[in-house]
């Protein structure tokens, strides 16, 4: 019964370990919660992840329109405006959209950050042209149905005057990421929200002339236009994917760094640079500017080797030296990190562990792989801060994917990506800094 001696060996071991085995249980569980964060049927519906953050810019001038001999404003505009506003998931009271007011301007700098996830654009004559679909669809409900009484030998039972359809066409357009999941769905559900309220509002005027009965519309003026973001209509997935990818390959540092760190305590190295009398921002700085440097060769090397395997780069030289300077403020992120794992590791390969572990789920919060469901804090400024907004990486690859997918270069949503990222791996690094000192380079009393 060896075996059992040998099992009972490994457990007490296991349980020795505890702050590792305390890392294995929770890392799966957190892992799986993520996921179930992200696609549960709580958060992540039919429709994507709901509601849609969209902005409506309605420059619709409204018409008249004469009904039963009253003439009255209508504005088709404001009325499918509100309905979106209102509108819930099936069975739910959840709302489908959520409506941001700002400028066009503003949206489409938006869109590119994902910041929300459509935009619709209504035209000045949409409801022109909407009242053109409706008189056709009355005009033709009416001739169908005097024709059906003069066959019978019968007179229309109501007084009605045939509506002239006006021609003007000027459908609205849904603008948006065409490699983003969420503007998918979204333009998939305002397009049926658009058809359910165009088919409501006609089914009424037809029912309201005539004597009820079903209706065909000869014509539909307002058609629908689909219009990705410029520049980004052939794009695959990788494309899209190639940014997180550069963080995700910025984010391995951490379990390295770490894991370097800690390799130098056990084996007395960094004794020996104290007994050096090597200050400690000499040490820290060293450390810095090795990984700094591995991160300004890594950015461009990635980028090289996706352009070489398909990667549509966008932008000129410019835009790959900016690409470069978020990747190093990235990294000394991912090194301040690295400092505090090494601060509390008790030997490497718990650092390379708990680096490991760390990795994969400060990607996937940052959104490196796949969007997750809007978690709002707060809007300051006419910007929207979400829970992922903490992680500097996040603000990392909202940077470069406007600059190297849409090429965008310093536009100004760009340089409020960088002042948080800088700002957030400022507080990370003083944090690290100070846990470091504290714990390793302080004098053993």
């Amino acid at each position: 019964m060896k075996f059992v001696k040998i099992t009972s060996k490994g457990i007490r071991e296991l349980f020795r370990d505890r702050r590792g085995l305390f890392f294995l249980l929770v890392f799966p569980v957190f892992f799986i919660s993520v996921f179930a964060f992200a696609f549960g049927s709580g958060t992540f519906q039919a429709g994507g992840s709901l509601p849609h953050d969209i902005v409506v810019v309605n420059y619709d001038a409204g018409t008249t329109v004469i009904s039963n001999n009253t003439t009255r404003l209508v504005n088709y505009g404001n009325s499918f405006t509100q309905v979106l506003e209102n509108a819930t998931a099936e069975n739910s009271s959840t709302k489908l959209f959520r409506l941001h007011n700002v400028s066009e301007d503003q949206a489409n700098e938006l869109l590119r950050t994902r910041d929300i996830d459509a935009l619709i654009v209504i035209p000045e004559n949409f409801s022109l042209a909407f009242t053109s679909t409706v008189n056709d669809s009355v005009r033709s409900a009416i001739t169908s149905e005097v024709g059906a009484q003069a066959i019978a030998g019968t007179v229309l039972p109501i007084n009605v005057t045939l509506p002239e359809a006006s021609n003007v066409t000027a459908g609205f357009s849904i603008e948006g990421d065409s490699g983003y999941i969420n503007f998918a769905t979204a333009q998939a559900l305002i397009t049926t929200a658009f058809d359910q309220y165009k088919n409501g509002v006609t089914a009424n005027a037809v029912a309201s002339a005539t004597s009820g009965g079903d209706y065909n519309a000869l014509a539909d003026y307002t058609p629908l236009e689909i219009l990705p973001i410029t520049g980004t209509q052939s794009y695959s997935l990788f494309d899209y994917m190639v940014p997180g990818l550069i963080i995700v390959a910025i984010l391995m540092q951490i379990s390295l760094v770490s894991g370097s760190l800690v390799r130098d305590i056990e084996r007395g190295t960094l004794d020996k640079l104290k007994l050096s009398k090597v200050r400690a921002i000499d040490l820290l700085f060293g450390t810095f500017l090795t990984w700094t440097l591995v991160t300004i060769v890594q950015v461009p090397m990635l980028v090289a080797v996706a352009t070489g395997l398909g990667y549509q780069y966008s932008g000129s030289l410019s835009s790959l030296g900016l690409a470069i300077v978020i990747g190093v403020i990235a990294g000394m992120a991912s090194i301040a990190l690295a400092l505090l794992i090494a601060s509390f590791a008790k030997n490497e390969m718990q650092a390379l562990e708990l680096g490991a572990m760390i990795i994969l789920p400060v990607a996937f919060l940052a959104g490196a792989f796949f969007p997750l469901p809007k978690q709002v804090l707060g809007e300051f400024a006419g910007r929207t801060f979400e829970v992922y907004d903490i992680l500097p990486w996040t603000h990392a690859i909202s940077a470069l994917r406007s600059i190297l997918t849409y090429g965008t270069g310093l536009s100004a949503g760009i340089v409020v990506e960088i002042t948080w990222l800088i700002v957030l791996t400022a507080i990370l690094f003083v944090v690290g800094v100070v846990c470091y000192s504290r714990m390793r380079l302080m004098p053993e009393t």
